[in-house]
């Protein structure tokens, strides 16, 4: 799998235009400067910031299911493994959130794209003023179209430059983006993420993306296309196959003791097999999908028809504006790698809170 599936649609910073996303990203993760950058020396006084502080989003709805928007730091109680700790930044819903636009461009979207660019233009029209959007695409290779911006014709006018790819390279736009675009958002930040969930050719797999996601202290919302009918009448016809990433990812999750060499190529493999290889890999997409929502406090939205695509899109923006950013340094500051639960409470009788379950603290 080449490493280099990240492309420049004239983007990101200035002085990375002509870097290649990704392999910037898996440079980063390694704690390595790539090739030809220089440090600068800052201008002005240093502040010092602690790299410790634990952030993340929070919504909160009432008895009868209204989003309580009105609520001070002082309603709000977060507790690490079980102790108090002491909230450190609170942002309210009226704060400005950014907002990624992250669009599956695959080949089993491919009959769909027009439906599809609609109800993003639709839903990107509708955003608050304050807020800001970016586009990224995905398919074999994650493209950033536009960068935050508030400039709603801009961002829906990139919509038209979509076009339908082959492979799904999902892991690797998660934690791209993490890495090279969240770096500049705001502390209240979300990706609302249009696909099946079902990747083909990632570099990075699915706990290295999640891992980037929680860094980044992001809410991930995604609705998820239901593309597996479509995938198997493939099969069925010999129009569409399997990758050698998606056999031997099946391997390693279904059947770990099976010799390697078989899922090389998906001709080892009679259709019907196939079939039941895909079926096993949608599973997988689902329950990781649901867990990367649960761990970044967003939520899976199932999608049967694209008709309802309008619906969800106006469900996420609406709870993208109740959003409350809570931030708390952990009194446990050993670097060991354990994960640490998280909990929030609020002063509010039959109030039900909405936020990520917790995170995994830095190892040494």
């Amino acid at each position: 799998m080449s490493k280099g599936r990240v492309r420049d649609s004239g983007w990101f910073r200035p002085a990375t235009r002509t870097r290649s996303l990704l392999i910037g990203g898996i440079l980063l993760g390694l704690g390595i400067a790539p090739s030809g950058s220089v440090a600068q020396k800052p201008e002005g006084p240093v502040v010092e910031l602690r790299s410790d502080l634990v952030s993340f989003t929070v919504s909160v709805t009432g008895p009868r299911g209204e989003s309580l928007r009105h609520l001070t730091r002082e309603d709000f109680v977060v507790y690490e493994n079980g102790e108090r700790q002491q909230i450190a930044h609170f942002a309210t819903v009226d704060a400005p959130v950014d907002v990624v636009l992250l669009v599956d461009t695959s080949g089993s979207m491919r009959g769909e794209l027009k439906t599809i660019q609609r109800a993003a233009a639709r839903f990107i029209e509708r955003m608050r003023p304050q807020d800001r959007v970016a586009l990224v695409e995905f398919n074999r290779e994650a493209i950033l179209h536009v960068d935050f911006t508030r400039e709603r014709r801009r961002a829906i006018g990139a919509l038209r430059n979509l076009k339908a790819g082959s492979a799904t390279a999902f892991y690797d736009a998660l934690a791209v983006v993490a890495d090279e675009l969240l770096g500049g958002a705001s502390e209240r930040k979300a990706i609302v993420g249009l696909t099946d969930g079902v990747d083909s050719a990632s570099f990075y797999d699915f706990s290295e993306a999640a891992k980037r996601l929680e860094r980044a202290a992001v809410a991930v919302y995604i609705i998820e296309l239901d593309t597996e009918s479509f995938v198997i009448e493939g099969i069925r016809r010999g129009d569409l196959t399997l990758s050698p990433a998606q056999l031997e990812r099946y391997r390693r999750v279904y059947r770990p003791h099976d010799p390697s060499f078989r899922y090389r190529q998906p001709f080892f493999f009679t259709p019907e097999e196939l079939i039941e290889i895909t079926r096993g890999l949608y599973r997988l997409a689902r329950r990781e999908l649901r867990q990367l929502a649960e761990r970044t406090g967003g939520r899976v939205y199932p999608l049967k028809h694209l008709a309802q695509l309008d619906e969800v899109y106006a469900q996420i923006r609406a709870e993208l504006g109740t959003l409350y950013s809570i931030g708390y340094y952990p009194s446990r500051f050993e670097r060991d790698g354990t994960w640490r639960a998280i909990r929030v409470e609020v002063a509010v009788p039959g109030a039900r809170v909405h936020a990520r379950s917790g995170y995994w603290a830095p190892s040494k």
